[in-house]
This record gives structure tokens, C-alpha cells and sequence, in this order.
């Protein structure tokens, strides 16, 4: 990782883009054998949230920095937006850190213990977290039409034969690939420990915790937002605070959203799917024993966006990727009770790329209509039991990588 801080910019960007594209380009059996070497490294990082922060930003210094390049490369080649510009305008049009003062403080002091031990700009750093944020905010500040959207769920109550089952395709931007990290710290208010997927520098994109309790989620961009409200990344590492399911629907009932979105979480006892908007919560529960699955438009939660509004004069076309996904999986799931399925027919669903277009399983690339037709950063399968939780990872799209297991030691 030395020798890519010496890399400039350009040539950093063009030498990740291209490590990216041979493996995704590779005839499938080559690509697979490509991307089961990949490895998934855990870190583990204690203390007060400062210290914590600190150790993390030290030990992954030498990918934090070109990873923020990378997310500045990519903010001008989407949205046409400097990144400096971006930061300046997330935080002058929100009120973001004023929310994250006062509801999660903790969280602030975590990313301000990474910033100085990487060396790199708080609030660049800051802004970075915002991972669903950015879906509504880059296009905005850009005046481009649009949402971004990502990430195939479906959860699974415990049945005779096995524990509850939330799985998730994590989609996001394609740069990240090959920057996934497992990070393991304590909780901040009990004795329990977290463990969360992300990227060098970031907090989280989702977790599990040795409770038993296990979070993700599905971005929303069609709900109503709050700028004054609290954004996800800090809602996460409050959710994986909880000891129950009952414990963390509280906490998102409690919160006030910056963004809508469709958490998935669940404990030994079982799982749900709560739609959020910034004021708004519905629980989206199918009738049992069917299982429940969610892309990115909402099924029950009507808090919409005003240009989403069934009589708004100019609704915007609806995003055939989120439609397309969600009919796929419905076809699979149909007509099969969430007590007959198990962790290899998750696997199965989550890897399949029934649509040309659309996959559930997504390796990148564009098509006529999206330049960025999405990229599966991992497919992650939390198995979840009170005295062993586990969790089942493709760091990669789980069509052409291999899983790994991890657990609480």
C-alpha cells in the first residue's frame, strides 16, 4: 500500500479502474478464480471512541488517503461536482453536525480520532461517511435528475431447522472494491462487541454485534428527507448498540432520518424490514410464512417526496433497476415458505442475474441507460443466534466470489 501513496491521482485512479475491470471482464470461470483469492482482513480497534479512531486511522493510513482520492474522482466523473466543493456544500445546506452533536456524539469523536491518525481533512473525512446521503445529495448540488439506489435484501424468521437470516447484496460505487475490511470494536454502553463491514477510513456500512443482533438496509431516495436530521452512518453504530430487535426498532422510532431508507435487522427471536422516511416509520411485514425481500422503492411507507407524489404533475420515471431486481427475487422466492429455505438458497438468490440489465448479483459496467449500472461490494448473510452469531461474506459480487464465515471468537 506504500508504493500507491507515491501514485499521482490520475495514474492512482487508472491503475485501481483497471485492477477492477480485469476482474470483472474475465470469462467467468478466470474471474472467479481471480476474485476467491481476495481477502477480507479483520481489524480490531479498542478503547474510548477517540483512541479507537485513532488506531484505526494510523493502522489504515496508507489506503485511506487514494480512497478519498478515489471518492473525489468519482464525485467529478458522475456528477460533475469537486469534492472540496461537495464538502463545503453537504455541510453549509444541512444541519448534519448539529444532529450528530447531539445524538451521537460518540460518533463524531470516532471519526475525529481517525482524521488525525490518517493525516487527512476532518471534514472531508466527515463527509465521506454519508454514504446514503450522497445519493440524493451529489445529483443535487450537480442539478441532475435522479436517484441513486442500491442493495437486494431479504430476512428470513428462526424455524425448527435453523436460526433468522438476514441477507443482503451491499451495491454501491464500483471504486471501492478491493478496499473491504472487517473492523471489531466494543461497545460503547455494555460489555458487547461490534463487527462491521466497511472501507479504510469509514465507520461502517453494516454490522452485527455478539448479542445476536444483526443491521443493513436499503436506500430509499423516494421518501422525504430531513437536513436537520441525523445521517445513517452514525444510526448505525447506535443500532448496533442494541441487545434486542425490540431495543433497536426503538432507537429508529426515536431518531430523527436525514435520508428514507428501508432498515433490515434482527435478533434470535426474529427479523423486520421498517421503511423510514425523515418522519415517518411503517413496518413492511408480507403475511407469514412468506418470506419478506426489499430493493429500493418503498412497499409500504407513503411519507414520499414531493415530486413522488401519485398526483405530482411531473413524477420522475421509475428506476427500472430497483423494479427489475425485486421482480427477480420475487420469482424465486414465490411459492416457497421462509421455513424451507436456508442459507444456500440465500446464496442462490443473491448470486443470480436473471435480467441482462439488472442482475441481482451486479459486476459494474453500463448499459443504455446508466453509466453506472451498480456494483455488488459483498453479499453478507448474517446467521443469528443469541450465544454465536455468524456471518457469511462475498467481499465481491457472490456470482464470481467465494464465501467466508466470521464469528465472535
Amino acid at each position: 500500500m506504500r508504493a500507491l501513496l507515491s501514485i499521482t491521482r490520475c495514474k492512482r485512479a487508472a491503475h485501481i479502474a483497471g485492477r477492477r475491470a480485469h476482474s470483472v471482464c474475465l470469462p467467468a470461470k478466470e474471474r472467479a478464480k481471480v476474485m476467491e483469492t481476495s481477502r477480507l482482513e479483520t481489524h480490531r480497534f479498542w478503547g474510548k471512541p477517540r483512541d479507537r479512531g485513532r488506531a484505526h486511522g494510523e493502522s489504515l493510513r496508507p489506503a485511506i488517503s487514494p480512497l478519498l482520492e478515489l471518492w473525489g474522482d468519482n464525485l467529478e466523473q458522475n456528477h460533475g461536482v469537486d469534492r472540496r466543493r461537495y464538502v463545503d456544500l453537504l455541510f453549509a445546506r444541512s444541519g448534519y453536525i448539529a444532529a450528530l452533536e447531539r445524538f451521537a456524539p460518540r460518533v463524531l469523536e470516532e471519526v475525529g480520532g481517525i482524521a488525525e491518525g490518517a493525516s487527512v481533512d476532518y471534514r472531508t473525512l466527515l463527509a465521506f461517511q454519508h454514504v446514503n446521503e450522497e445519493f440524493e445529495a451529489a445529483p443535487a448540488f450537480a442539478k441532475e435528475a435522479g436517484l441513486g439506489e442500491a442493495c437486494t435484501t431479504i430476512v428470513l424468521d428462526p424455524s425448527e431447522a435453523r436460526p433468522t437470516l438476514i441477507a443482503q447484496n451491499l451495491d454501491l460505487a464500483q471504486f471501492l472494491d478491493g478496499f473491504q475490511v472487517l473492523l471489531r470494536t466494543p461497545c460503547d454502553t455494555s460489555e458487547g462487541e461490534i463487527m462491521t463491514l466497511s472501507v479504510p477510513g469509514m465507520i461502517s456500512l453494516n454490522g452485527m454485534n455478539s448479542f445476536g443482533f444483526a443491521v443493513c438496509d436499503n436506500t430509499l431516495g423516494q421518501l422525504r428527507t430531513n437536513l436537520d436530521g441525523v445521517p445513517i452512518f452514525a444510526i448505525y453504530r447506535l443500532l448496533l448498540e442494541s441487545r434486542t430487535l425490540a431495543e433497536a426498532q426503538s432507537t429508529v422510532q426515536r431518531i430523527p432520518h436525514a435520508v428514507g431508507l428501508n432498515w433490515v435487522m434482527g435478533d434470535g427471536g426474529g427479523a423486520c424490514m421498517i421503511e423510514r422516511s425523515a418522519y415517518e416509520a411503517a413496518l413492511h411485514a408480507p403475511a407469514a410464512p412468506m418470506p419478506a425481500f426489499h430493493t429500493n422503492h418503498p412497499l409500504t411507507c407513503t411519507d414520499w417526496r414531493d415530486e413522488f407524489r401519485p398526483d405530482a404533475p411531473d413524477r420522475p420515471r421509475p428506476a427500472r433497476s430497483t423494479y427489475l431486481r425485486l421482480a427477480a427475487v420475487h420469482q424465486r422466492l414465490q411459492g416457497r415458505p421462509a421455513n424451507e429455505l436456508g442459507i444456500a438458497e440465500m446464496k442462490e438468490i443473491l448470486s443470480s442475474r436473471d435480467d441482462v440489465d439488472y442482475p441481482v448479483s451486479r459486476g459494474g459496467g453500463a448499459n443504455q441507460e446508466d453509466q453506472q449500472i451498480g456494483f455488488t461490494l459483498a453479499c453478507n448473510i448474517f446467521e443469528l443466534t443469541p450465544q454465536a452469531p455468524r456471518w457469511h461474506i462475498a467481499s465481491g459480487p457472490p456470482h464470481c466470489t467465494q464465501f467466508r464465515t466470521f464469528a465472535f471468537d
